[in-house]
């Protein structure tokens, strides 16, 4: 019987982890990226020197948030010249987390 559980277990296990993207989300919830996706929901498409001088953290910190953000679909990105510029992908966003609830309602509804 103990065995039987401990499948069960590592079944669900692993139906949790190909149902939920965690990198998107542990990318998308980080304290700092989620300040920038604030500051873009409010401010639309930004480039890289506007969005930096509204926090703290040095420019190239912020880049680096910005690239691994666009890296996971979460912003797009445009070059313009000399410049970079970020916007959020909502329809990307909003579809990983309408697939995820989908996901989530099917394993709990097993």
């Amino acid at each position: 019987m103990e065995m039987k559980i401990q499948n069960n277990v590592l079944e669900c296990g692993r139906n949790l982890e190909k149902s939920i993207d965690f990198d998107f989300y542990k990318t998308l919830f980080d304290p700092m990226r989620s300040e920038i996706l604030k500051f873009l929901a409010i401010h639309g498409k930004k480039n890289t020197t506007e969005i930096a001088k509204n926090f703290t953290q040095d420019r190239s910190v912020i880049s680096r948030h910005l690239e691994l953000m666009n890296r996971y679909g979460i912003l797009n990105k445009e070059k313009q010249n000399r410049s970079t510029f970020y916007e959020i992908n909502k329809e990307l966003v909003l579809e990983k987390f309408e697939t995820t609830t989908n996901n989530l309602k099917e394993l709990i509804q097993k």
